[in-house]
């Protein structure tokens, strides 16, 4: 039976594919016709002016409030109304917390304090990671309603609905010109619009500039009577008494929406159910590289619209809406009771109360570009208009908070908190913050003891995390929405993002005082400042001839006269539920759910990774097999370093300074953080399985991805199983997975690293490269092995956009989104150094460095001798392997580089043989050293040390090995010789197995050096001694000479002081006595800190501890 390639299945897949989704694409069409033809003939002129008679006979009542008339042409509703800034109780609410904070300042202070620096930062945390939810959530799968331009323009002839445009104006004679050119450029039945320009009483200009274009018939000037407040909503609800479309949209004078909008909101309407109340298109800028300002400008509302509002949708949490581009069903809209015309931000109002009535809201990935603000006063009143509108939103939406209490409403209620609350709150205290920051950073030693009052442990971790993470995170996403909208210009100047978050504190503290003093002041934005300064002559205003005359031309609607309504009994919120089961049109979906998913399913359907799962088994067996053989050999912890690095996991926990200072000092903190999880439990502490579960699992990572990436070089299943064979089943690596050790944690990362690289070269999807950044940031800090990789995968990036002929802005923004994330972990690890050890190079220059413990560094045979330094890692790496696999490798690796030559792939594979090279310049530096037999001079007394290094080499020998599986296959053809190929890839994973069986026979090497090379962990005499005589009390010690396990003896780790006891070292090193019972010491050991503290032959010594 002949079996044919991955590639022809593929191909054969893919075929199917393209003919089944052509069938679905036929089949929309006609769904989308009928759904078209269905809607229009439902909603007859009739009873579309019956409805607009209706709606403005409730909406145009004047309400009395008070003493106060109120006629926002909109059913007045109190209990969403921003006329009252604050209710009652929350007044008295807001006064009786401020008071009773005052109290607990001024009788507990330090406990208020703290509890208010933990509401805050249990504040930004949460904000932080809610965002970083929704940018995942983003990345990985978009949630914005994607409309096909094919199915669009198949739907040219369609009925296409009635749609009313509202286009809000005040003073903007100057940008008519372009709003018109805009409208007139939609994609949409011109007999099918009705374009309403709502102006102001006292703005002549404005409808005179209209009249000078002479505009066709279905472009209308409406006139808003003169009232209180003059806001845009206000007139925006004017227009919705006159519209007479099925759908309704609101455009600012200056948007520039995309020709098809109007029809891909339409056609989502069409996709989603009657509960479906709002489609929001995107919003970008057309002139963002105006000034700085456009430019920060431009990446916020990047950010806003193509990362956070799509992850706010797939979270299904209330989204606050863009001043314009909203979709409404007329229908839901005017049952919604319009705009809040007392609200300064009524878009954001709108979202939550639709939220609120469970209707839902879509992002449509169709842009709308506007006028990014280039004036800085501009900017500041615009700015402070919104700061100010989400304040007002919030404090209607906290008027009954025991409402949230309800089933269900706990999502609403962390929304309403994190997003419009905690986002405005920021706004206030940021200044407050970085002025703690600051008084830390230069008067450290002065209020370093409040501070450490002020934050206790937990608190500081979070405000730590919040401060670093938080504020890298943010800024980074907005050089991840940069990339995303492919404004590559843009993503240069994000990193000077702080400088525009100090300008938004500016304004929230002016809206704060126009909250108080004018809360319904509407601040008018400036249009058109990118089109330059145009002198213009001021134009009699004709319509004030008849100023009864709202509409002109023909009326649509009759407007009636205002009656007069009291609202001692406002409209209830049960009124709208009343009025949304009222409608009676509303538009079933042109496909019923179960279709739509049955569509997505046939058009996506691909081939099932069962190749994958088998991988994944193969991996599972051998790694669980493995440790529980060298658990019983009492193996896992041969290595010194081994114990070590428990040793400083655990001590997170238990310790006399327990916490995140013990995860490093030399050793990348990357490798004890992955035990955490297990390490607390005694059991698995002391037997050493905590380690082992956190490398296994690295193991696991690690298989997959090279399986994933041998896949995507050779499209060859059996051979990518084959090539990731030679990992799964290589002794040394099965033996590493087993131990504490970091090499696991390194190479699951950096092949992660490689494979997202890979990907990326091959896609070009933004993620793809985010991913290899993040992979790297982990790599960096698993092992000072993914330093080299980062610098060596810098280069790769910019050489892949040469070899795709990008231009220069594309390559550099790249690099700087890979850069920023990828080198974060380095740039983390100097700032530890800094603050810990106040060294930044304390790594590298420490007592436990790998510099510090190189053996007989000048006599080595590999310093600074390039040569020997190759043959000493060459051999290395042969003896981990294996000579079968790596005369195999090397012809796959030859003949893949002869067929490649300068491609993307060849890049991809050389990240995979960086190890090779960074060991070598390492060796060659004197910054590490190996010792192996074969290698090492005969009478040299030292034979074996750090050969588990060669252990990073064995990802790329099985790549190379997945490749000329690959190849063996290729070279036959598929019918006649396929068979040969199949053979021969059975005799290589024959080769692997038959190699592994050599390498255990001839002695694992890893598991040698652990047994008896230079890093066995050799038993200590001292612990004999402590197993016998220790009864209790603190111990000192020097961790790196001492090196003892006490476990014999019952001491723990919260008993011994050591250098990482911080203050508690100090003061052992000056009176012993004071402090411990017990000292470990090694007076000859020039490299024993204690030794070199204490005079263990004093007089006073001996009599204190003998």
């Amino acid at each position: 039976m002949k079996h044919p390639k991955l590639e022809d299945v593929a191909t054969q897949k893919l075929e199917i594919v393209d003919s089944a989704g052509e069938r679905n694409r036929r089949l929309l069409i006609a769904r989308y016709e009928e759904w078209l033809t269905t809607q229009t003939r439902r909603n007859t002129l009739n009873h579309t002016l019956r409805e607009m008679n209706e709606y403005a006979e409730s909406a145009g009542k004047t309400v009395l409030v008070g003493e106060r008339r109120v006629n926002i042409f909109a059913p007045f509703r109190s209990e969403h109304s921003a006329l009252w800034v604050m209710t009652r109780w929350q007044s008295i609410a807001l006064i009786v917390l401020v008071l009773s904070w005052c109290v607990g300042l001024q009788f507990f202070r330090e406990q208020t304090l703290i509890v208010t620096m933990t509401v805050i930062t249990a504040l930004y945390l949460g904000h932080l990671l809610m965002n970083i939810g929704l940018s995942l959530l983003t990345f990985r799968r978009p949630a914005e309603e994607g409309i096909d331009d094919e199915i669009v323009t198949a739907l040219r002839d369609a009925n296409w609905p009635y749609y009313t445009i509202l286009c809000p104006l005040y003073r903007e004679a100057r940008v008519v010109p372009q709003f018109v050119r805009a409208m007139q450029a939609l994609d949409y039945p011109p007999e099918k619009l009705q374009i309403l320009f709502l102006t102001e009483v006292d703005d002549a200009e404005t409808r005179n500039a209209i009249r000078k274009l002479a505009l066709p018939a279905h472009f209308k000037i409406v006139t808003v009577p003169d009232g209180t407040p003059r806001t845009k909503p206000r007139a925006c609800n004017f227009g919705l008494m006159q519209a007479v479309g099925q759908y309704v949209v609101i455009y600012d004078a200056e948007d520039i929406p995309e020709p098809t909008q109007l029809k891909k909101a339409v056609l989502t309407f069409a996709n989603h159910g009657p509960n479906l109340a709002c489609v929001q298109a995107k919003l970008n800028f057309y002139n963002p590289y105006q000034n700085l300002l456009t430019r920060w400008f431009t990446a916020e509302y990047s950010l806003w619209f193509d990362l956070i509002l799509p992850g706010l949708q797939q979270a299904k949490l209330a989204i606050p809406l863009g001043g314009t581009s909203n979709h409404f069903p007329t229908q839901i809209l005017r049952a919604l009771g319009g705009w809040d015309a007392f609200n300064v931000t009524e878009d954001c109002d709108l979202g939550l109360r639709l939220s609120r009535y469970q209707m839902e809201t879509v992002v449509l990935n169709s842009t709308t570009y506007e006028e990014a603000n280039s004036k800085f006063k501009n900017w500041i009143r615009q700015r402070s208009r919104w700061i100010k509108g989400y304040m007002q939103t919030y404090l209607i939406n906290m008027r009954r908070p025991w409402r949230y209490l309800r089933p269900g409403r706990l999502r609403e209620f962390a929304s309403l908190q994190l997003v419009i609350g905690g986002k405005t709150a920021f706004l206030f205290l940021n200044p407050f913050l970085w002025i703690l920051f600051a008084l830390y950073l230069f008067l450290g030693q002065y209020v370093a003891g409040a501070y450490h009052q002020l934050f206790p442990k937990p608190l500081f971790y979070a405000g730590v995390i919040s401060l670093v993470f938080g504020n890298f995170f943010y800024i980074y996403m907005y050089l991840l929405a940069c990339l995303r909208r492919k404004q590559y210009h843009l993503i240069k100047w994000a990193f000077t993002i702080p400088l525009y978050w100090v300008m938004m504190s500016i304004a929230a503290c002016m809206a704060f005082f126009q909250l108080i003093v004018k809360p319904h002041y509407w601040e008018k934005t400036e249009h058109g400042l990118h089109l330059g300064k145009k002198a213009g002559s001021v134009m009699p205003d004709f319509a004030s001839v008849n100023s009864a005359l709202y509409l002109e031309d023909a009326p649509t609607m009759h407007v009636p006269t205002p009656g007069l309504a009291y609202a001692n009994k406002p409209e209830s919120a049960s009124s709208i539920t009343a009025a949304f089961q009222a409608i009676s049109t509303l538009p079933v979906p042109a496909l019923s759910h179960k279709e739509r998913v049955e569509l997505k399913q046939s058009t996506h359907k691909g081939i099932k990774d069962s190749w994958l799962l088998i991988t994944m088994i193969t991996a599972l067996v051998a790694s669980i097999s493995a440790c529980w053989y060298y658990f019983q050999q009492h193996e896992i912890l041969l290595y010194g370093d081994a114990y070590s690095h428990m040793m400083l996991a655990r001590r997170f926990f238990d310790s006399q300074s327990a916490g995140a200072a013990q995860l490093g000092g030399v050793w990348l903190p990357l490798p004890q953080m992955a035990m955490l999880p297990f390490i607390w439990n005694d059991y698995l502490w002391r037997s050493g399985l905590a380690g082992s579960l956190s490398s296994m699992a690295c193991y696991m990572v690690a298989s997959c991805c090279i399986f994933l990436a041998a896949r995507r070089l050779t499209h060859n299943n059996v051979a990518s199983y084959v090539g990731t064979l030679a990992f799964i089943l290589n002794p040394n690596i099965l033996y590493l997975q087993t131990t504490p050790l970091s090499e696991l944690v390194c190479i699951a990362t950096s092949t992660m690293a490689c494979y997202f690289f890979l990907c990326w070269t091959q896609d070009n999807y933004p993620k793809q490269l985010v991913w290899a950044a993040a992979s790297i940031f982990l790599a960096t800090l698993a092992r000072y092995d993914g330093w080299g990789l980062f610098l060596v995968m810098v280069p790769f990036i910019a050489f892949v956009g040469l070899l795709k002929r990008q231009s220069w802005k594309v390559i550099q923004g790249n690099l700087l989104v890979f850069g920023a994330l990828a080198s974060l972990g380095i740039v983390l690890w100097f700032m530890w150094n800094q603050f810990i050890f106040h060294d930044i190079l304390y790594f590298q220059k420490g007592p436990y460095s790998a510099q510090g413990q190189a053996i007989h560094i000048d006599t080595q045979q590999t310093y600074h001798n390039i040569w020997q330094s190759i043959r000493y890692y060459f051999i290395t790496s042969v003896d981990t392997f294996g000579s079968i696999l790596f005369a195999l490798s090397l012809v796959a690796l030859i003949i893949f580089l002869v067929r490649k030559r300068l491609h993307t792939d060849t890049l991809a594979v050389m990240l995979f043989l960086v190890p090779f090279a960074f060991y070598v310049l390492t060796m060659y530096a004197g910054q590490v050293g190996i010792f192996v037999p074969g290698a090492d001079p005969a009478s040299d007394p030292q034979h074996l040390f750090n050969v588990r290094f060669g252990s990073a080499m064995v990802a790329s020998v099985s790549i190379c090995i997945a490749i000329l599986a690959g190849y063996l296959q290729e070279i036959f053809p598929p019918r006649r010789w396929e068979m040969i190929g199949r053979v021969g890839q059975v005799v290589l994973a024959l080769a692997v197995i038959a190699q592994s069986l050599l390498i255990v026979a001839g002695g694992i090497i890893t598991v040698q050096d652990g047994v008896y090379g230079g890093s066995c962990a050799f038993p200590h005499p001292v612990n004999a001694y402590l197993a016998q005589h220790y009864n209790g009390g603190r111990v000192l010690e020097n961790t790196f000479t001492a090196n003892i396990d006490g476990a014999d003896a019952g001491l723990l780790l919260k008993d011994i002081v050591y250098d990482g006891s911080g203050k508690l070292w100090t003061k052992a090193l000056k009176n012993p006595a004071a402090v411990v019972d017990w000292v470990l010491v090694e007076p000859g050991n020039p490299k024993d800190i204690v030794a070199q503290h204490i005079n263990v032959g004093s007089h006073q010594f001996q009599q204190e501890f003998t």
